[in-house]
């Protein structure tokens, strides 16, 4: 299935700011002016086979080497349809910010199957895949043995990414561990963990500890969000010999509820740093009790870069760019950069892709590793926080 354009060509042809612009995760008594800096992904070389371009055109001077013939696995009906369609249009948004010689795209819907809508792209012809979307999918796909035609997974699983493959996903793990990276490159070492009841928080908190305590630092066992938090507090404070940091996998409601009980608690100075589920629940009063809290957002809504323009000159144009669907949008614009830049991968040009919902990096096993941008709430509302 060929979209051409998604009622986006005409918005963006019609737009000159949108073209030129490609030419172009604190504290409580002492809050951070600067983003916390976290140790770069390494890069890994062409050798271990995650990305390999050679069989592209010759790409130019600032790396940019798209494929041929893309086809994009999306679900295009049932319930992951509503999801997917931010994706889709951040994907062409990036696609159309480009003036060069761009591949043909083709959407299959993904609802009939991973192995199917691949099949039935790599028979029409695709040099390249993107998609699918969900973790199942993803997880049917590796299980193949052998893939013809490279993919670019939007989602991670069980299943080991093939080689010359990649895996691209907004996990909860992911941002977990980018917050602890960046608290322990702020001189945090000891950390309490404050985690709410559903899954993601759950998730949240988990990957934060594992990856805290594997890297120097000191996290006590998460404490569950709940009445008993004042004496969860004070427990884990004591076990840990005092703490320095506190993560919160807390939507911005259940922060604002317990502010007085960190206040009152041998953590009230500890540095606060928050999921992005901070932004959840928020905005229908006074929410200056968060002021302080640094918490990880889309790049490109702290800063930009010649790859991926500013987040509110999208916005202005498509419905999809805005609120809550926003990073799923930004998600799709990177797929599209990690499609036709894939050399910034190998760590050359820039050391990633920096681009829309961060710096994008490859791991040794095939996944995109993302560092976000950072933002800190003042005076009950969100600010970027700026590079150093």
């Amino acid at each position: 299935m060929l979209i051409p354009g998604i009622d986006m060509r005409n918005a963006f042809a019609k737009s000159g700011v949108i073209l030129s612009l490609v030419a172009a995760l604190a504290a409580c008594a002492t809050t951070a002016t600067k983003a916390p800096v976290a140790p770069a992904a390494a890069s890994v070389p062409v050798a271990y086979g995650h990305v390999d371009v050679s069989h592209r055109p010759p790409g130019d001077a600032d790396g940019y080497r798209p494929p041929l013939k893309v086809g994009v696995l999306l679900p295009l009906s049932g319930g992951l349809a509503v999801a997917a369609a931010p994706v889709r249009d951040g994907y062409m948004a990036g696609y159309y910010n480009e003036r060069r010689r761009r591949p043909e795209v083709h959407f299959y819907d993904s609802s009939i199957g991973a192995n199917a809508a691949y099949a039935k792209a790599v028979a029409d012809g695709v040099d390249y895949v993107v998609g699918p979307l969900g973790r199942e999918g993803v997880s049917e796909l590796f299980g193949k043995d052998g893939l013809k035609v490279p993919v670019l997974a939007l989602n991670q699983s069980d299943a080991k990414t093939p080689p010359g493959s990649l895996s691209f996903a907004l996990s909860p793990e992911d941002e977990a561990e980018a917050i602890a990276q960046a608290q322990l490159s702020s001189g945090i070492h000891r950390a309490i963990v404050i985690a709410g009841g559903e899954a993601i928080q759950k998730r949240a908190a988990t990957a934060f500890i594992g990856y805290f305590n594997a890297h120097g630092g000191k996290a006590a066992p998460a404490i569950a969000h709940g009445d008993a938090l004042g004496d969860e507090l004070q427990k884990a404070a004591k076990a840990l010999g005092g703490a320095d940091g506190v993560f919160l996998a807390l939507k911005g409601d259940q922060i604002e509820a317990i502010v007085p009980k960190l206040a009152a608690s041998p953590v009230a100075n500890a540095r606060r740093f928050a999921s992005s589920q901070i932004q959840l629940g928020i905005g229908k009063g006074d929410d200056s009790a968060l002021d302080g809290i640094v918490f990880p957002t889309e790049a490109w809504n702290v800063r930009k870069t010649a790859l991926a323009p500013s987040a509110s000159s999208l916005a202005a144009l498509s419905p999809t760019a805005r609120g809550a669907a926003s990073k799923l949008f930004a998600f799709g614009y990177d797929a599209w950069l990690i499609t036709a830049y894939p050399e910034h991968l190998n760590g050359g040009r820039e050391g990633g892709v920096r681009g829309a919902t961060g710096d994008l990096h490859i791991d040794h096993d095939g996944n995109i590793v993302r560092m976000p941008g950072w933002s800190v709430f003042r005076q009950g509302q969100p600010v970027p926080l700026a590079e150093r």
